[in-house]
């Protein structure tokens, strides 16, 4: 699902931690990785960020509302929600002077 990306596990020796993984993305990535969320997963929430501790929408959007938003800068980031492969998935976005930076938390179910 994640064609083009290249991400780095953060924390692979801890089992007990989700896993974490962090890119920076340019924009024909951050244009992938919303069509592989796209055609490939549940989606389950998509939220705009306004600010370090604020969010700019208090309901979900669609994608590609989001992806519009975080291209033309009118948010500070989007967090992307969505079930793919059994497990439960965080993509948070953020924009940086580098380009978007990509921060994925897996949250697993155990039962």
């Amino acid at each position: 699902m994640t064609a083009g990306l290249r991400l780095a596990n953060a924390a692979p020796e801890d089992p007990s931690l989700p896993q974490l993984q962090d890119a920076i993305l340019d924009a024909e990535t951050l244009e992938q990785l919303f069509r592989d969320i796209q055609r490939c997963t549940v989606v389950s929430e998509v939220l705009l960020k306004g600010g370090a501790l604020a969010m700019a929408s208090e309901k979900s959007v669609p994608l590609d509302e989001a992806l519009a938003a975080l291209r033309e800068a009118r948010v500070l980031g989007v967090q992307i929600r969505y079930w793919y492969d059994g497990a439960n998935w965080w993509d948070t976005l953020m924009r940086t002077p580098k380009g978007v930076r990509l921060i994925r938390i897996q949250h697993r179910l155990t039962g």
